[in-house]
């Protein structure tokens, strides 16, 4: 009988402490920021959202920026999605802001902030004074 209360508790314990640590790694998050760099005088119209989240419309000047918390996951699978446009709509595209395995899983976004530079030809991140830029996602059919 003591056998089987000692593997009860070694097994409550383990459960415990696998549950609540998933819990804690489910909660973290990613500090996404966006800058408009389409042109000069040209305002640029953010719309941002992930499967449970939207972050509505927001409008930024030259160079003015915009930011949000990106929350993973417990399988780091999020996805962020922004719509952008610009020149009174004329020009809109999309782009996945946050895509956990593009900019989280290889270390990318972990402990610094996902910043992204959106210009006419594409977003391009810039991290530690260096910049990768990535085109559009291409237009829905």
């Amino acid at each position: 009988m003591c056998s089987s209360s000692a593997f009860h508790f070694i097994f409550s314990v383990t459960f415990i402490v696998f549950f609540f640590g998933g819990l804690c790694k489910a909660s973290r998050h990613v500090n996404v920021d966006i800058i408009n760099d389409i042109g000069p005088n040209l305002q640029l119209g953010v719309y941002c959202k992930s499967k449970d989240e939207d972050f509505g419309a927001h409008y930024l000047a030259p160079h003015q920026h915009w930011g949000f918390q990106a929350k993973l996951n417990f399988w780091e699978t999020t996805l962020y999605f922004c719509h952008f446009q610009w020149k009174n709509g004329s020009q809109s595209k999309w782009f996945d802001i946050f895509d956990a395995n593009r900019d989280y899983r290889i270390g990318i976004c972990q402990d610094n902030p996902c910043v992204w530079s959106i210009r006419p030809k594409g977003p391009c991140r810039l991290l530690k004074g260096k910049e990768k830029c990535f085109p559009w996602n291409p237009p829905a059919i």
